[in-house]
């Protein structure tokens, strides 16, 4: 990919305590985020897994992958890892892919897929191959509830893929492959998934931020004597 193609951020974590009854603390982080509108951020979005509620994705629509690296570029920005950090109980993942599609049509959905998968290093290419026809074909069925999908693979990682797909309940994003008419698309989920050594797939409610108050866009303004 070059330089000024789009790029969305995904980050996931698993919260402390203290994060999840304080929610100012993350409220705080997203702010510093949000004061790079002017810089390069679209829009952000973050949310909890239905299946665990201390389990937290928080995507970043960044206008190219250059404007995504001069945040991480700031002098403070360690610092801004590090609190983040402090917020989660296991090491934060921050992945970098140009998705398919309209991505942000996925996480406005009232349920969000999320799926994170790695191939076998062998099978690389083939899971390419299988991901995009098996979403090809989701995208051409007539599904209930289905809101709309979007796929990528990592800027990090040619073997890591994230996909996102909208649907207006997790219902009926569970009835895919159990309805007549879906074989097709049943036997090629079962053909992309052998390409696979790991995959974690959750569902999300995502919120649009919204600051409370509008911060200036250089990190340093943020520095507290706790750090940003």
């Amino acid at each position: 990919m070059a330089p000024e193609d789009p790029i969305v951020e995904v980050i996931q974590f698993v919260s402390t305590e203290q994060c999840l009854g304080n929610p100012s603390l993350f409220q705080a982080l997203r702010d510093i985020v949000q004061g790079w509108q002017e810089k390069g951020l679209k829009v952000q979005y973050w949310g909890t897994t239905m299946e665990k509620p201390n389990n937290i994705y928080w995507v970043l629509f960044w206008q190219s992958r250059a404007h995504a690296a001069a945040f991480a570029a700031d002098p403070l920005y360690p610092e801004f890892v590090q609190r983040r950090q402090s917020l989660a109980t296991t090491p934060v993942r921050d992945l970098y892919a140009p998705l398919s599609g309209d991505p942000q049509l996925c996480v406005e959905a009232p349920v969000t897929d999320v799926a994170i998968f790695k191939a076998h290093e062998a099978r690389i290419e083939k899971m390419h191959e299988t991901a995009h026809s098996a979403v090809h074909l989701l995208r051409s069925l007539q599904l209930q509830g289905f809101t709309g999908s979007s796929l990528g693979v990592t800027h990090e990682d040619p073997s890591v893929g994230i996909y996102f797909s909208g649907w207006n309940s997790v219902e009926d994003h569970m009835r895919i492959g159990m309805e007549e008419g879906h074989e097709k698309l049943k036997e090629e989920g079962e053909e992309f998934m052998k390409q696979l050594s790991d995959l974690i797939i959750v569902h999300v409610d995502f919120k649009k931020h919204d600051p409370e108050i509008a911060v200036p866009s250089n990190l340093h303004s943020t520095a507290t004597d706790d750090g940003i």
